[in-house]
């Protein structure tokens, strides 16, 4: 694939920011070169791909280099936005060989980062302008960000006149049309998203060449947080295509799902390249093989047997080794007389769907420091709990923690909270361990246990958790106090308010202490 030169010079500058550079181990498919030279540079600027200058004026000086600053803090503090912009970073004295090192990484790591999305986005472009169908991106709106060459070629308009403008634009139809006609675009769009599914129209549209029939297929685009941002199309002109069995060939084959093709015997008629790879099948070897029989090679009896009345499903399945989770939708196939004479399989591989959507429901009830459930789940569990059974509530938080971050950096106070959910859940593998604010948690406990024993149990815990940060050379010694409530969950507000009451006694009585609810000792 790609390969890039880079020729890097250091001029001006201690010998120690060089030295920190060409430590700097280059990107794959990256070859980088260090030269150094005096300030200011002269034509050495000109030679260099991206160069490190120790003066601002740099910017005002012909050269082809991309210019990083290195000056001190003061310094660069005095420039002004437009001279800022000049350069492609700054980097702030004084630079030891292990800071310049990595700011120089940061700097390639940004570089390779261009230069994949520049990959990728050849990848895009070239594989879409090979496909024959008409291929388009759109966003939510409805405006047109990405469009092939057979496109173009349709609508008898450039890339740069297409892209960004609207279906009426680039249809060449007004609103008033679109009305009195079938055309079912902008409507089509609207439902794919709604759906968040694959789906398939039989769309007209006007062209240079007057109506012509599309068979389309449209399907969502997600945004992280799952939900759909804009769509794909793939449409195939089948306005003069005369045999079904051709127009359905080339429209599966233009699909990025696998779509398995079967007659009403459930003979295999035909499977999508997508099929092939999805599931380390080969074309040949599937065509005219039945369907049952292919379905518990692939998935196994028990769930071919659970999917086999169902017209939409998800199942995860082992395939090659790779637990991977599928969509199955199944529709009809029927001739111009209504009657059905076979069935589509469409497969779409939504594994990595399902695990951004875990992960945005597991950010969701826990704490992103500690890893422990926050305050929200903590209610959300309770709610599961009878109300007639009895729980303990023990309320802890860190000893005189905001000096822990004041005199010693927020590093320390983090590893200082990151410590005590470990030890806490070490302590109570049994109970609800939840961070409920800046240096306090909460655990909730089955009441089956004695009161006394339960305060043993943190006592010794929390002199554990001052013997851990007295060894650590990552933290401040510290210490914690504690406080326990027993009571119904009904009145889990009362019990906090409670265990929050004996968790001040004890911090009165000096640090490291654990005092239950209604003990004055």
């Amino acid at each position: 694939m790609y390969h890039r030169a880079l020729q890097v010079g250091v001029f001006g500058l201690d010998a120690a920011v060089a030295e920190g550079v060409r430590s700097v181990e280059a990107p794959e498919r990256f070859e980088v070169s260090v030269v150094e030279g005096a300030w200011p540079a002269g034509a050495g600027l000109d030679e260099c791909d991206i160069a490190l200058v120790p003066s601002p004026d740099a910017a005002g000086l012909p050269h082809r280099a991309r210019l990083v600053l290195c000056a001190s803090v003061d310094a660069v503090a005095e420039l002004d936005d437009e001279t800022l912009s000049a350069f492609l970073d700054v980097w702030t004295e004084p630079l030891r060989p292990a800071l310049a090192a990595f700011r120089f990484r940061r700097l390639l790591e940004r570089e390779k980062e261009g230069a994949d999305l520049a990959l990728a986005r050849q990848y895009l472009d070239t594989a879409i302008d090979s496909i024959p169908e008409l291929v388009w991106f759109k966003d939510a709106r409805g405006a047109h960000l990405k469009v092939n060459d057979a496109f173009c070629e349709t609508v008898g308009k450039t890339k740069e006149q297409v892209e960004g403008r609207g279906h009426y634009y680039i249809w060449d139809i007004t609103p008033d049309e679109y009305a009195q006609g079938e055309y079912v675009c902008l409507e089509s769009e609207e439902e794919t998203m709604r759906s968040n599914t694959t789906l398939l129209f039989d769309e007209q549209v006007k062209t240079k060449r007057g109506m012509r029939q599309f068979k389309t297929y449209k399907s969502p685009l997600f945004d992280d947080d799952g939900t759909a941002m804009g769509t794909v199309g793939v449409a195939h002109d089948v306005t003069d295509l005369g045999n079904v069995a051709t127009e359905l060939d080339i429209l599966i084959n233009a699909m990025p799902f696998a779509i398995v093709v079967e007659d009403t015997d459930g003979v295999i008629l035909n499977v999508n390249h997508v099929t092939e790879r999805y599931f380390r099948v080969k074309r040949d070897d599937v065509i005219g093989g039945k369907i049952k029989h292919w379905r518990r090679i692939v998935f196994g009896d028990e769930l071919a047997d659970a999917r086999e009345a169902k017209e939409t499903c998800e199942f995860t399945a082992s395939i090659a080794g790779t637990e991977t989770t599928f969509e199955l939708n199944k529709a009809p196939i029927v001739d111009v007389f209504g009657n059905v004479t076979g069935q589509l399989r469409i497969y779409r591989d939504i594994t990595t769907e399902r695990m951004l959507e875990k992960r945005a429901a597991e950010a969701a009830r826990t704490d992103y420091l500690t890893g422990l459930y926050n305050r929200r789940y903590f209610y959300e569990r309770l709610e599961e709990i009878p109300r007639d059974e009895p729980i303990t509530i023990v309320t802890l938080d860190l000893d005189d923690f905001k000096d822990i971050n004041d005199r010693y950096g927020h590093a320390a106070g983090d590893f200082a909270l990151v410590e005590t959910a470990r030890i806490l859940r070490e302590t109570f593998p049994d109970g609800l361990v939840v961070r409920w604010g800046g240096d306090e948690f909460v655990v909730a406990l089955p009441s089956d246990r004695d009161t006394r024993d339960v305060c043993a149990s943190v006592q010794a815990m929390i002199e554990r958790l001052h013997r851990k940060s007295l060894a650590s050379s990552e933290s401040y010694p510290f210490t914690a106090s504690a406080g326990i409530a027993t009571g119904l969950p009904s009145s889990i507000d009362e019990l906090i308010r409670r265990s929050d009451e004996a968790l001040y006694r004890a911090k009165r009585q000096g640090p490291s202490l654990c005092r239950a609810d209604g003990d004055e000792s």
